[in-house]
């Protein structure tokens, strides 16, 4: 006994469409009706279908389908191709829950961000590591990370362009550097002798738009501390938030610590 594509169809709840593609690729052979012309699946079809269907849902490849189904590959080979697709799926979760974990991460630190804008609060400054020395304008950034830091593909998802500012030396402006938070994974070229480690248990901390004019971007921030008379100890660190692009250039959030002296002014 024969069925038709849309009997069949309708048995294993597939499309035609989809019938009719197994059967270009080799995985089922129907008979022609010599009396209507019209393609006739058999039984056996029936069962390869399902089977195709099945090493379909674990996500195997069609090429994988007809080594199993065409090749007279063993029932231990099988095995092995079942094994690999395991692992193939094992790590895919791995890095599923990887990229959940990132973006739990970054949305908590994303409306932070958001909920810090236009205000000031005081607060430590976490620990950060750099090298001593500053990106230099006129190389470009790809040689400048060479020469700061050992960076795996991981790592660049925790590297930021941060600056620091001496209010003593204005004429100095924003000095930019690579940094990157106490957690991270990043290794670090040549560490015993030109690491440099930046923290503050007292800080007086606001979330700005960056800007390249350096006073648009402290003004906010001194002004407070004038008005509740703050006294600040003259840097100003800047570290890199969540960025978007406006007219289709790159810019973001940057978190500004002022480390305070001890006392108020009077």
């Amino acid at each position: 006994m024969y069925l038709s594509v849309g009997e069949i169809s309708k048995a294993l709840g597939i499309s035609n469409e989809t019938i009719r593609h197994y059967v270009q690729e080799g995985l089922i052979a129907p008979r022609k009706n010599p009396e209507n012309n019209y393609w006739e699946y058999s039984s056996d079809d029936f069962i390869r279908l399902s089977d195709v269907l099945f090493y379909r849902s674990v996500g195997l490849s069609i090429k994988e389908i007809k080594s199993i189904m065409n090749d007279n590959i063993s029932v231990e080979e099988i095995g092995s191709v079942m094994k690999i697709r395991r692992t193939e799926l094992t790590n895919a979760i791995k890095e599923t829950v990887n990229m959940m974990q990132r973006l739990d991460e970054w949305e908590e630190h994303y409306q932070k961000e958001l909920d810090l804008r236009g205000k000031s609060i005081i607060g430590p400054m976490p620990v950060g590591y750099r090298r001593s020395n500053f990106i230099d304008e006129s190389k470009h950034i790809a040689n400048a990370l060479r020469e700061c830091f050992d960076l795996e593909k991981d790592d660049w998802m925790n590297l930021s362009v941060s600056f620091c500012y001496n209010l003593a030396e204005p004429e100095k402006g924003m000095r930019k550097y690579f940094s990157f938070p106490e957690e991270t994974r990043l290794k670090i070229a040549n560490t015993r002798v030109d690491m440099m480690e930046e923290s503050d248990d007292n800080c007086l901390i606001t979330e700005v738009y960056y800007s390249e004019n350096i006073e648009e971007m402290t003004t906010p921030l001194l002004s407070y501390a004038e008005e509740h008379k703050i006294i600040l100890k003259g840097m100003i660190y800047g570290r890199e938030g969540t960025n978007f692009f406006k007219n289709g250039v790159r810019t973001g959030l940057y978190r500004l610590y002022a480390p305070i002296q001890t006392g108020r002014k009077k």
